[in-house]
This record gives C-alpha cells, sequence and structure tokens, in this order.
C-alpha cells in the first residue's frame, strides 16, 4: 500500500513539472520578443499564419491592413499585427512595436477593410484570426 502512494505521488509530481515547462513564460519586453520572432522567421515563411499565431505568446489586440501597389489598391501586400488597442487617435503610438506579416500570395484588402471596420477600427476576434489563419506568411519585420 506504501509502495502505491510512493508510485502515484511521483507520477503527480511528474505530471506537475510537465504542465509548469509547457507554460510559456510571461512576455515582459514586448521588442525583445517580436525581434526573436523575426530572427527564427525562417519557421514561419512559407506556412500559414495560424502556425505563428498559435504560437505567440502574447495576443493580438489590433491589425491594420496595406495595400502597397499602387495600381491595385484591393491587394493587401501586408498587414501590422499590435498587442494594444488604441483607445482613440492620440494613442495610436501605444501600437508599436508590431509584427508586420507579409502575404504571398496577397490577401483581398477589400475583405480586410469590411473587418477593420466592423470591429471597431482595428480590432482583434477569432473570426479575424480565422481569416489571417489561412494567408501564407511571405516575410516578417518588426516596426518600432
Amino acid at each position: 500500500m506504501k509502495k502505491i502512494k510512493f508510485i502515484l505521488i511521483i507520477v503527480a509530481f511528474i505530471q506537475s513539472s510537465n504542465l509548469n515547462a509547457q507554460t510559456p513564460p510571461p512576455v515582459t519586453d514586448t521588442l525583445a520578443y517580436l525581434q526573436n520572432i523575426v530572427n527564427n522567421k525562417a519557421l514561419y515563411i512559407g506556412q500559414p499564419f495560424s502556425v505563428l499565431l498559435n504560437t505567440l505568446s502574447i495576443q493580438i489586440k489590433f491589425f491594420s491592413p496595406f495595400a502597397a501597389i499602387h495600381y491595385d489598391k484591393n491587394k493587401e501586400t501586408s498587414t501590422s499585427f499590435s498587442f494594444y488597442f488604441p483607445q482613440n487617435y492620440e494613442e495610436v503610438y501605444l501600437t508599436y512595436p508590431k509584427l508586420e506579416i507579409y502575404w504571398q500570395p496577397y490577401l483581398n484588402r477589400v475583405q480586410s477593410d469590411i473587418f477593420w471596420e466592423s470591429n471597431n477600427g482595428g480590432g482583434w476576434s477569432p473570426i479575424i484570426g480565422n481569416y489571417y489563419g489561412a494567408g501564407i506568411i511571405a516575410d516578417i519585420k518588426v516596426i518600432e
């Protein structure tokens, strides 16, 4: 009986250790965390955004779609993702640093604009996460 209790205690300890090992440490320096993602961007280029999204230790709060092709503004070439949602225009500076994702193939800017307008001007939601999750990453940069 003592052996069984001892074994159960050891098993519980091992399970507790595994749970603690799987919990990532909290992000205390957003810029350093994002630069680490850029340093390891080879893991994500060519992959759906959902791969990166599922590994993030901080939650996206705000997004901004960009159309950089001057003759075709319906193609979203990149999107910036921020970890702070500005309460007003004067707080936009608090959205930095941002993670900018470049897409290949380009996304539909018209659809992204609809999501942006319908979610409090760029607020993040699971629906938007599903939309961007299917996009294929061409490059990753940090905007400071």
